[in-house]
């Protein structure tokens, strides 16, 4: 695995230097830090949506009427906004006829002790044994009225209350700042208004079993890069890999139609979600689609670089140079303090002098001097997004882009998917 690793990061490396020396003029090629990281791990990525952390379900009572409806699907609410009221007016005539009830109840309560006490004096003076029988059969059945009066009047009292407690309160709140999601206002079963809590979003993939083992459990650090800009990442963590789950069943290997393209059928492998808690929501939107990178073991927190982009490094390995763009489309020479070296990717950690959003250039590059034209790179330019050769990827990792919440995933159209050629390059 590790051999695979720096393999793969030697060859992007020499592709990159190719593509380079390539450009015309005296331009330089150069790419964002985080993307040069994050191609040291190939094979460790996985497409992804973002999803709701929590939908907050708000029942409606059905036998009230509601009176007001204060927000529509797609509305964006506050914790403590107006969703509807009741018609305080009916519930009110509601709590009268309660009361009533109440009243009722407890006159016969009155009238049963008075009974009870009536028959209690007869049975004391009673001589023959029939008639104390009798009056014993009658207190009884007496005390059996009383014990289903008082629980009678215990659940009126009690829904007395709770329809005060609503006609007081009509109207209806948000527990949750959200939007709103859907409202049911036909179906006498399920939820009334369903809102989708805004903010707390996290990241749900899919992995497949044969590569669930060696590559994916909870804790690992995974880079979430949008699929639109590449250039636009976010960091987070896997919680669960959810294996009590109904799984995706996928052929192993197999083309959308379903087979091997001879018409043979194959054997099928299951995917099962994953879940990414992200230490940064900032610019992500609910329902988008992503990537999802595993970052090597060692590389985060930090800004971390493949040995090959530096240059002029000290005897004890602290500080070197790089060739960065100096945020005007020009190219310079740049001094960065160096951290530990991870073998297994064969990148320093730099301490200083660049960030992940920092572009830089192979320091072999033709034309690389000081104020050279960069020329800014991204995963296209070097044949498309790289096809992993070890089964990681496939067509049932990928969401299609008409794909509807909740969390339904489906094979994306051929064209998007990476081109078998990507691989064909890197193996000439």
């Amino acid at each position: 695995m590790k051999q695979r690793k720096l393999t793969f990061l030697m060859i992007f490396s020499l592709l990159f230097l190719l593509c380079s020396c390539g450009t015309s003029g005296s331009e330089v090629s150069v790419q964002r830090v985080d993307r040069l990281t994050a191609v040291g791990q190939a094979g460790d990525r996985f497409a992804g949506m973002v999803v709701s952390e929590h939908v907050e379900q708000i029942p409606k009572d059905s036998n009230k009427t509601v009176k007001e409806l204060y927000v529509t699907e797609g509305q964006t609410v506050s914790a403590g906004d107006k969703l509807f009221s009741y018609d305080s007016a009916s519930l009110q005539l509601d709590v009268e006829k309660q009361q009533l009830e109440v009243e009722k109840l407890k006159q016969e309560k009155t009238a049963l002790a008075s009974q009870l006490a009536d028959l209690q004096k007869q049975l004391g003076a009673a001589g023959d044994s029939a008639t104390r029988a009798r009056l014993t059969l009658e207190i009884n059945t007496q005390k059996t009225n009383q014990m289903e009066n008082d629980y009678q009047l215990a659940a009126k009292e009690k829904e007395l209350q709770a329809l005060a407690d609503t006609a007081a309160h009509a109207d209806i709140l948000s527990p949750i700042d959200g939007t709103i999601r859907q409202i049911n206002e036909s179906s006498e079963s399920g939820p009334y208004i369903t809102i989708q809590q805004s903010g707390a979003f996290k990241v749900k993939g899919s992995i497949n079993e044969m590569s669930l083992g060696n590559q994916l459990s909870a804790g690992i650090r995974v880079r979430v890069v949008s699929r639109i800009d590449p250039n636009q990442t976010w960091m987070g963590t896997v919680t669960s890999v959810d294996m009590k789950s109904n799984a995706q069943k996928e052929p192993e290997g197999a083309s959308p139609s379903g087979n091997d393209g001879s018409g043979a059928s194959l054997t099928t492998s299951s995917s099962y979600p994953f879940y990414v808690e992200l230490d940064s929501t900032d610019g992500l939107l609910l329902g988008q689609h992503v990537y999802m990178e595993v970052v090597p073991e060692g590389t985060q927190p930090g800004v971390w670089l493949p040995a090959s982009f530096l240059t002029d490094l000290n005897s004890d390995n602290t500080s070197g140079k790089v060739w960065a763009d100096n945020g005007k489309g020009k190219l310079e020479l740049r001094t960065v303090t160096l951290g530990s070296f991870a073998e297994e990717t064969g990148c320093y950690e730099i301490t200083s002098g660049l960030s992940l959003e920092d572009y830089v250039a192979d320091p072999n590059a033709s034309n690389c001097q000081s104020g050279a034209a960069v020329v800014y790179r991204n995963d296209s330019d070097f044949g498309g997004d790289p096809t992993w050769t070890d089964g990681d990827m496939g067509d049932e990792d990928y969401l299609s882009e008409d794909d509807s919440l909740p969390e339904e995933y489906l094979p994306e159209d051929s064209s998007a998917a990476p081109e078998a050629a990507g691989s064909a390059d890197l193996g000439d």
